[in-house]
């Protein structure tokens, strides 16, 4: 899919409307919900969760430990960049109140708005810049991009902008050519990985991707080499870390208890904390005290294995359940947000959000499929997209899961759009004047 690329001043002028455009709408939403003012008097726990409580024990200076705020010390439940800048702004405006939330809140849009210039980026690195410029248009409109980076404590809509823009740097021209390419390439990877491990699934899509270039066979797994050499280099030191304090290398280290939340015979498809979780039930507290972190975790997925093993049929059902909700999601009836709630199916916002989402996943996947640039490009994407969601499928699914490729879903349905447009335009009957002329369609 290679179309013409634009002149670079009606290009710079669309970035700037692009980025201006999207941070203007994300300010709006935010003064209009003013979700800011829920801060006043509220606990940490309550605010933001793991991350804040992790970022409050970080600004106490006792690292990252105590995840829902009970004294359970050291911890790996996340990785250390979120909760950090949450710390950092706690320090910096005396804690949980709404001028720290409006100030993360305001972050958060800025890194909307330039996710917005990544799709744009990405879609001109891949030779489609026409998608590229309507698939950020799009993504500044998609309600769920509005809504996580102006309501949100948590790290979505910063590991949606780092993986667009890791995308994006990973297929800059020429930017992977050559080992010492890929090496800067891998560093970046790196840091995303340390912000979030999820977008290492996209790492077989990556390699395909590099190996796939141009040069000799040596050439192409020394880009390889290089690349996991350097993206190991940035989260090793926490990895460590972990090892010397909880006993294991791992990122995040929790696979076992989100087995466990997701399989159980109360699961639905979506996680259910409130029976299963330390958060919420003191059993499982006491046992996550007394076991400790890694070995809870282990305990957890031995009781979900245990469970899927014996219940083969309901795991498989609640799989098939789980890849529906990522990909269109819940509709207004069934979302566990409004369950009970009365008229819920008749909510016109719960349907622009079903409606956007499950739209953006469709046309998204129709738009892998249907790409036709070169087979690296193929690789990268259907790679990405057939990757990302398998840790989910087998555990449980929230929407703002599939968040961190979504701008490449974006891209993805805007070349669809794209060339649909393009088809029609050529169906279309012309007249005298040519394409340009009178009666004719313009191209």
């Amino acid at each position: 899919m290679t179309e013409g690329a634009p002149a670079a001043g009606g290009l710079g002028r669309k970035r700037v409307f692009l980025f201006v455009s999207a941070l203007l709408l994300r300010l709006v939403v935010l003064l209009w919900l003013a979700p800011h003012r829920d801060a006043l008097h509220s606990s940490t726990w309550d605010f933001g969760h793991e991350a804040a409580c992790l970022g409050e024990s970080i600004l106490r200076g006792d690292g990252l430990s105590d995840p829902w705020a009970k004294g359970t010390g050291p911890s790996s439940w996340l990785t250390p960049p979120y909760p950090a800048l949450l710390a950092g702004l706690m320090a910096l405006f005396g804690g949980v109140n709404p001028a720290m939330a409006l100030s993360l809140f305001l972050l958060q849009s800025l890194l909307g708005a330039l996710t917005c210039l990544g799709i744009e980026r990405l879609g001109r690195n891949l030779g489609a810049p026409r998608a590229g410029f309507l698939g950020a248009l799009l993504f500044a409109l998609y309600p769920p991009a509005l809504w996580n980076a102006t309501t949100v404590v948590w790290d979505t809509t910063c590991v949606a902008w780092a993986t667009v823009f890791a995308l994006a740097l990973l297929t800059s021209p020429g930017a992977v050519a050559r080992p010492a390419g890929a090496l800067r390439v891998g560093l970046a990877w790196g840091g995303l990985a340390l912000l979030n491990p999820a977008p290492l699934s996209l790492l077989p899509a990556v390699l395909g991707y590099l190996w796939l270039g141009e040069g000799p066979r040596a050439q192409r797994a020394g880009r390889c080499l290089a690349f996991l050499g350097a993206l190991v280099l940035i989260p090793a030191p926490w990895m460590v870390r972990n090892a010397l304090v909880l006993g294991t290398p791992g990122l995040r280290p929790n696979f076992g208890v989100e087995l466990r939340l997701g399989n159980n015979p109360e699961a639905n498809g979506h996680p259910v904390p409130f029976k299963f979780h330390p958060s919420h039930v003191e059993a499982e507290l006491a046992l996550y005290r007394s076991l400790g972190e890694r070995d809870y975790a282990g305990d957890c997925a031995r009781r979900a294995l245990e469970w899927i093993q014996a219940e083969p049929a309901s795991f498989l059902g609640l799989c098939a359940r789980r890849v529906q909700y990522f990909w269109l999601g819940d509709p207004p009836w069934a979302d566990p947000r409004r369950a009970g709630a009365s008229g819920a199916r008749f909510d016109p916002n719960a349907w622009a959000k079903f409606l956007a989402f499950a739209a953006l996943g469709l046309l998204g996947i129709a738009g892998a499929l249907r790409w036709s640039g070169p087979a690296r490009d193929r690789v990268l994407l259907l790679g990405s997209l057939a990757g990302f969601g398998l840790a989910y499928y087998v555990t449980h699914v929230s929407e703002r899961y599939r968040f961190p490729i979504d701008p490449l879903l974006a891209l993805l349905a805007a070349s669809l759009l794209v060339g649909l447009s393009d088809r029609l335009g050529r169906l279309a009957p012309r007249g005298p004047g040519g394409p340009g002329g009178p009666g004719g369609v313009p191209r």
